[in-house]
């Protein structure tokens, strides 16, 4: 193991001891690095960009790790649920090597909206952690601020994103068998997305996910394995997406080089 990339839903872990010390500390030690993507929901699906670029066939592995609703926000507050632990309940790892695996990465695409980043600044504070209040307050301003040119605007980020991961794949639109998007409650924007780009839109995943709470960093695995139980065949090739306060996209292509199983162990699932 020559990496771990650790993306973080909020702070994880003091200022002066973050969880990427923690996991250096305690799993890496010295066999390689560990570091912190901050980039909120989108920071999954970009440690898997991030590991790709840095992995040849010779050179180990890479763990990209995640955590959610790290105490601090409650993840079943936009699901059909209520109630939700208030502490970190959701983790994952994907391990991502040069060589075997049961999937290939063929390509990814990034894009962002700039010019709508300040009105979701929280209070600044040197040396000081946005409390959660901070983050609400900066959620309300940004939905008061939103107009139909921003939300235009979101949509045309994320058509960048998927049609530059389909061009590097070398991939159409109508090549893609699975599309997983970020969980929101109507499914908007990516129900627009996807009519746009002409991507499959899985109402079986849109509920599933809404089952289970907004899973931010972790919302890749968790669809992924969705599939794989209801049915991701070999050769399957998937688009992921994932957005960071519709203000920066990620999109990745996926080719399912063999179907992966699935199982339990105690409270960890496992797909492999």
């Amino acid at each position: 193991m020559r990496w771990t990339l650790h993306a973080g839903s909020g702070y994880q872990g003091p200022m002066g001891w973050p969880v990427h010390h923690g996991i250096q500390h305690g799993v890496v030690g010295d066999a390689g690095n560990a570091l912190e993507i901050k980039q909120y929901c989108a920071a999954g699906l970009t440690t898997w960009v991030m590991a790709s670029g840095m992995l040849s066939a010779d050179e180990g592995a890479i763990v990209c790790t995640g955590a959610d609703n790290w105490s601090w926000g409650d993840r079943f507050a936009t699901s059909r649920s209520v109630g939700g632990e208030p502490f970190s309940d959701v983790a994952h790892a994907a391990v991502l090597t040069g060589g075997d695996g049961f999937a290939d990465i063929l390509g990814y695409g990034t894009a962002s909206c700039p010019g709508q980043a300040e009105v979701w600044q929280t209070r600044v504070g040197f040396w000081e952690p946005a409390s959660l209040d901070d983050y609400q307050a900066a959620y309300r301003r940004a939905l008061h601020c939103n107009t139909d040119e921003n939300r235009r605007d979101s949509v045309r980020m994320l058509t960048r994103a998927v049609a530059q991961a389909l061009s590097v794949a070398r991939l159409r639109p109508e090549d893609i068998t699975h599309f997983v998007p970020h969980s929101t409650a109507s499914g908007e924007p990516y129900r627009i997305l996807a009519t746009k780009c002409g991507l499959p839109w899985s109402e079986a995943l849109h509920e599933h996910q809404l089952g289970h709470g907004y899973l931010a960093v972790s919302t890749q695995v968790f669809s992924l394995m969705f599939f794989a139980e209801t049915g991701l065949p070999t050769d399957s090739v998937v688009l992921l997406v994932a957005a960071e306060y519709q203000l920066s996209a990620t999109a990745v292509v996926i080719r399912i080089k063999r179907s992966p199983n699935v199982y339990s162990d105690g409270d960890i699932k496992v797909m492999a």
